[in-house]
C-alpha cells in the first residue's frame, strides 16, 4: 500500500547529489539517526557498488506509550540497501524497518538520476 509519494529536481550536479544523499546522516537538524553502520560493500562485475547499512534511530514516544511502557524514547533499526551505477548516472536507495516488520513494514525508494 504506498501512501505518499514526491518528486524533487536538484539544480545541481548528479554526483553532488548522490555525494550529498550517501553522507545525509548524521544529520544535525534531525538528530533522531544515532548511528550508521556499514554492513557490507562490494562492486559487481558491471561495476555498479551495491552497499548495505544500518541505521539506529531513537525516538521520542507519545504520552500514551510512554504511561503503559514507563520508557520515554524507543530506539530502533532500518536497513539502507543501495546500487549506485556510474555508468548510467542512477542511484536507488531502498530503507525499511528492521524491528515490527510483521505488525507494519514502513519503506522508502529514492532514486537519483540525471
Amino acid at each position: 500500500l504506498k501512501i505518499w509519494t514526491s518528486e524533487h529536481v536538484f539544480d545541481h550536479p548528479w554526483e553532488t547529489v548522490t555525494t550529498a544523499a550517501k553522507q545525509k546522516y548524521p544529520y544535525l537538524v534531525n538528530p533522531s539517526v544515532v548511528g550508521v553502520d556499514g554492513l557490507h560493500r562490494h562492486v559487481d562485475p558491471s561495476g555498479e557498488l551495491h552497499s548495505h547499512r544500518l541505521l539506529s534511530s531513537q525516538w521520542g514516544l507519545p504520552s500514551i506509550v510512554r504511561s503503559l511502557t514507563g520508557a520515554a524514547r524507543t530506539k530502533t533499526c532500518a536497513q539502507e540497501r543501495s546500487v549506485v551505477d556510474p555508468v548510467e548516472k542512477t542511484m536507488e536507495l531502498k530503507s525499511t524497518n528492521i524491528p515490527f516488520t510483521n505488525r507494519a513494514s514502513v519503506g522508502e525508494r529514492r532514486m537519483y538520476k540525471p
